[in-house]
């Protein structure tokens, strides 16, 4: 015969609990462990030194700027001239070559005037008699032998044939073209025997001086620079050479149409660097910008909020390294090169991270193994 033994509800809770304490218990000799093994990590990872970097730095300096804005301009002789023909005719002389450097008044080309010579010499010899007749009917007119109509009509003859004579002077003067100035004439094709409509242009002239224009247009809201101002040239045109120039003139309106002034600058003393027609970069001093602060390029981060530099404050007693990273946005206003210059961010005799800045983050222990002036770390590109 089977005998079952049923247990009391005091029983199982009995159990219940005691299975709870060993739990209780297991659970708490793991987290024990546990924390025992973070204990000796921590412990292991206090025995190194904290990471630290070695960087170049440079002592925030306050100046000032000159901003400069960049344009293009265009080099022009002060003396320039295209010598065309006022009148047709057939060459029957050229008196230059193409590139020839020639005087001022020196005759560059003849055309055939012969007809023209002709009539000038017929309508003299009858300018001649026309003198002799007016002379005659003043003689008879004083003894009242004339009538004042045969006086007046001589002596518009004698008027019509010396304006006559003028124009045939003027013509002739006309087929014999003369260099205005002293000037280097420009290639042409022309041949003896060549027959040249009106206003075919014989060559181009360019004055022989060290004077040249400098042509440039700004901007409506920077076209307020005056007169005297140095502006700087330089480009391919004049290899790794810079010229100075100096505006002399402005236009005295805005363009509409591009909404630009025009300015004129004088290059002096150009020499061979510069030939009329050659295109350069002008950089045009539009104002000084006080208190900014000039650093080396490499000492400027950037990451999509902006730039930022990292300033070197004094560590805490005891800490392997001497300094402290403190990362720090700038507004960087102008890179030129190997500096940028900052408006804000920065206080004047701070120092900040150059050469190795990209080793650094924020709170980063760190050595300075040269601490140099900006001026010397720009100059040697060691900043």
């Amino acid at each position: 015969m089977r005998t079952e033994t049923t247990l009391g509800p005091g029983t199982r809770i009995k159990r219940w609990l005691l299975l709870l304490a060993v739990c209780l218990v297991l659970v708490a000799g793991l987290a024990g462990l546990k924390f025992l093994q973070i204990q000796q990590a921590m412990a292991y990872a206090a025995s190194f030194p904290e990471r630290s970097a070695a960087v170049t730095a440079v002592t925030a300096e306050a100046g000032s700027w000159t901003q400069v804005y960049r344009t293009i301009g265009e080099v022009r002789a002060t003396r320039a001239v295209q010598l065309r023909n006022e009148v047709e005719g057939r060459i029957t002389t050229i008196g230059f070559a193409g590139g020839d450097q020639v005087a001022a008044g020196q005759v560059l080309l003849h055309l055939d005037s012969r007809e023209e010579v002709a009539q000038l010499d017929a309508t003299r010899a009858q300018l001649q008699l026309a003198n002799l007749h007016l002379e005659r009917i003043r003689n008879l007119r004083a003894d009242k032998m004339a009538s004042p109509e045969d006086f007046d009509r001589a002596a518009a003859d004698q008027a019509v044939l010396q304006a006559n004579a003028a124009a045939l002077s003027a013509r002739i003067d006309k087929k014999q073209l003369g260099a205005p100035f002293a000037a280097t004439t420009s290639l042409h094709t022309l041949e003896v025997g060549q027959y040249l409509p009106a206003n075919t242009l014989i060559a181009g002239l360019t004055g022989n001086s060290d004077e040249l224009w400098l042509d440039f247009d700004l901007p409506q809201d920077m076209a307020g620079i005056a007169l005297g101002t140095q502006v700087t040239l330089f480009g391919p045109a004049l290899a790794n050479a810079t010229l100075v120039a100096q505006v002399i003139a402005a236009e005295p309106a805005i363009n509409p149409d591009s909404r630009s002034r025009g300015y004129r600058a004088l290059l002096q003393d150009a020499g061979a660097a510069l030939a009329p027609g050659a295109v350069v970069e002008v950089a045009v001093p539009t104002g000084v910008l006080q208190d900014v602060i000039r650093l080396p390029a490499t000492a400027v981060r950037r990451n999509n909020f902006g730039a930022f530099v990292y300033v070197l404050n004094k560590a805490e007693a005891g800490a392997v390294a001497p300094y402290r990273a403190e990362r720090r946005p700038v507004n960087v206003v102008r890179a030129e090169g190997e500096q940028v210059l900052i408006t804000t961010g920065l206080a004047v005799g701070e120092l900040v991270a150059a050469l190795g800045a990209f080793k650094l983050q924020e709170g980063l222990l760190v050595n300075v193994v040269e601490r140099v002036a900006i001026a010397d770390a720009l100059e040697t590109g060691t900043p």
